[in-house]
């Protein structure tokens, strides 16, 4: 047998390490029990936050879609994060930056690209219709 800290030999009948004076464990005495650990269980909600971050990107130039879609992902993420003993922890984590970042982009469509294009469109709209005014007073006074 051999000393299970220092690992020197120790002849039979001895109860201790002659090298570092440790006890030594009885042969016949049971191995202590281990303990299983818990089951990991499976995350759907990681996943859905992993979809939901996945259709917010796909659908940022889309205004208001992604506003619906980037909550639900980041919602959903954070719950798969916080969930115990759940497996695919990272695919919640992906899901939140995808959320995150397609919420992002989506404010950046929104205040870069539609509300200036509207506004332009709004002051076309106004300079037509003041030449439609200024034709129809041309076509009164040609007529009258």
């Amino acid at each position: 047998m051999y000393c299970n800290k220092c690992g020197s030999y120790i002849p039979s009948k001895r109860t201790v390490c002659s090298n570092c004076g440790a006890p030594v464990p009885d042969p016949n005495a049971p191995a202590p029990a281990v303990e299983p650990e818990p089951e990991k269980r499976p995350n759907g909600i990681a996943a859905g936050g992993l979809v939901m971050g996945i259709l917010t990107l796909v659908f940022c130039w889309f205004p208001g879609i992604p506003f619906f879609t980037g909550v639900a992902g980041v919602l959903f993420s954070i719950a798969g994060i916080l969930k115990k003993n759940a497996r695919a922890k990272g695919v919640a984590v992906a899901g939140l930056i995808l959320s995150v970042t397609g919420l992002g982009l989506s404010v950046f469509m929104l205040f870069v690209i539609t509300i200036p294009g509207v506004t332009r469109y709004l002051a076309k709209a106004e300079e037509a219709k003041s030449y439609a005014r200024t034709a129809g007073v041309v076509l009164r006074t040609l007529i009258m």
